[in-house]
């Protein structure tokens, strides 16, 4: 009997943790620090027997296995880290080493292991794994005693950021335990250099990264909006437990932690290019406009906050939000369909964008962000559609109620609902409602030489006449002596350019709104290029 020990490692409260602060700074040292809990101080408390070759990247050695060390590295992602180890007295020590650590550096952070005995030669690993994570994890969590913190005595000053009991006065300000470790310089300059090593084109552009939500974009004395853009694949569950399925015997444990491990490498690959992708739409956008770049004086108008895996969430400036997460979305399909892991078969995800004043409650905007991107998944599942999809919202006051609350008390009337969102990526034949029909649309309400652009009043009315329905628009065409509405030749609805409305949905209410928070970047790209070109035929 070969008899080893399977630990599964797992977080718990973890956007409250990252995302609960309204400092930049806070949200990105706590990613920082979740960052380095689950990969690089795991791998510093393993035994000296182990197979990760380089600590800092998680690099694994495949030949290396646990025949011939104490511990073994299965992957780390997804929000979970699994060990091999040789006896549980072993696992029992990482663990204490591990939470020590977790303890004194990343105070606040909560972490949960489960332990899991198992022969190698009789039961299949991959079942193992899933029992563990499924099963195992999710009772730790459900049983675990809640974390009780000293809220205070009577001599006792709260924190400005967490309301717990205030260690030191940092900057005028009261900071507990949890703020003094996401502030720490060391944690900062860790971040900014994981962020660089990733991202290396806005160091080789000399822009500054931002670490304060104002240096997104914000002008002194003028409304300023930011966009916290929250993107996760779709169906990764699924193609893990696919993994699993095929190889669900016992002599099948060594191929199936080859397939897992690349399966995990391909997906981070996959979402680093796609996020790397963002950044090189906004650093042709720059390059190509230098009123632009001018605006934002060096300081590069978006800041990842979690990323490395399918889950991303990255702030930006409010009127590139849109433009950002179409890119993500698109560059994440292409990706994947070229990872070898993938088959040929890409992956898709869905993203939610928030918008939202640039010091508006962070961590309700992150929620909002996080209750956009599950509707447009939601939209995928009720449509049977495997594809990209997302979803926004313009917070131009505060935020009350769920998602679908806001919906129903902002954009339902009598007739239905005044918004087309979500949208899909791409155009199907199973529904309208796509991101190039709304685009298509918003182009035609902001083109500079176009008869809506700077005719407010105008649009003030159509707008009034959709909420009003189909009558008021034909009224307010006539009115105006406008033959019709703007067309998306995508959208193949009989009448719509008339009425408004294609059958309980309204056409064009997304793109009035939107018509001030948006500025499109591939295009600004394009007519840079188009404009080039040009000049190269006229200098032949």
């Amino acid at each position: 009997m070969t008899e080893y020990i399977l630990t599964a490692i797992d977080t718990t409260q973890i956007q409250g943790y990252i995302f609960g602060s309204n400092r930049l700074q806070e949200n990105i040292g706590g990613s920082e620090l979740v960052e380095r809990a689950t990969h690089q101080w795991v791998y510093e408390a393993l035994p000296a027997a182990h197979n990760v070759v380089d600590v800092a990247t998680g690099k694994l050695d495949n030949n290396r296995t646990i025949d011939t060390l104490d511990a073994e590295v299965i992957y780390a992602g997804g929000g979970n880290t699994v060990i091999l180890f040789k006896t549980m007295d072993l696992a029992r020590a990482f663990t204490s080493r591990w939470t020590r650590r977790v303890l004194r550096e990343a105070p606040g952070l909560e972490v949960v292991v489960a332990h899991r005995r198992f022969d190698w030669t009789k039961e299949a690993l991959s079942q193992v794994v899933s029992t563990t994570l499924g099963v195992d994890l999710a009772r730790k969590k459900h049983h675990r005693t809640p974390s009780m913190p000293l809220l205070g005595l009577g001599v006792t000053v709260p924190c400005a950021s967490t309301g717990l009991v205030a260690s030191r006065i940092v900057e005028k300000k009261p900071v507990s335990l949890e703020i003094r470790a996401k502030s720490d310089a060391k944690v900062q300059n860790q971040s900014v250099e994981r962020l660089k090593a990733r991202l290396p084109q806005i160091e080789q552009g000399n822009w500054e990264i931002p670490r304060d939500f104002d240096d997104l974009g914000r002008v002194k004395g003028e409304e300023s909006y930011i966009a916290v853009v929250h993107a996760d694949g779709n169906g990764i569950g699924r193609r893990v437990e696919a993994i699993a399925r095929r190889y669900g015997t016992p002599q099948q444990n060594r191929a199936y932690i080859e397939a897992i491990r690349n399966f995990s490498h391909s997906l981070e690959h996959a979402a680093t290019q796609a996020l790397n992708s963002v950044v090189d739409l906004m650093a042709a956008a720059f390059i190509a406009d230098d009123e632009l770049a001018n605006r934002h004086r060096q300081k590069f108008p978006i800041r990842p906050i979690v990323f490395g895996g399918d889950d991303v969430t990255f702030v930006c400036h409010g009127s590139y939000g849109l433009s950002l997460a179409v890119r993500y979305l698109e560059a994440f399909e292409a990706a994947t369909k070229n990872e070898p892991a993938f088959e040929g078969k890409p992956a898709y995800a869905c993203a939610g964008v928030a918008i939202v004043k640039t010091h508006y409650p962070f961590a309700r905007a992150y929620r909002l962000s996080e209750q956009l991107c599950r509707s447009a998944k939601q939209m995928l599942k009720q449509a049977g559609i495997d594809g990209s999809a997302l979803d926004w919202h313009i917070a131009m006051s505060g935020i009350t109620g769920s998602l679908d609350e806001i919906r129903l008390r902002e954009y339902t009337i009598r007739r239905g609902s005044l918004s087309m969102r979500p949208v899909l990526l791409d155009d199907s034949k199973q529904t309208w409602r796509s991101w190039p029909v709304f685009k298509t649309l918003l182009d035609q309400f902001i083109d500079e030489h176009g008869e809506w652009f700077d005719r407010r009043n105008k649009v003030k009315s159509l707008r009034e006449a959709l909420r009003a329905g189909p009558d008021k628009v034909r009224e307010f065409l006539h009115t105006y002596q406008l033959g019709q509405l703007p067309v998306s030749h995508s959208l193949n609805v009989l009448g719509y350019e008339q009425s408004g409305w294609a059958g309980d949905r309204c056409v064009y209410f997304d793109a009035i709104e939107m018509m001030d928070f948006f500025v499109d970047l591939q295009k600004i790209v394009a007519d840079s290029l188009g404009e080039q070109e040009e000049a190269a035929h006229a200098g032949v």
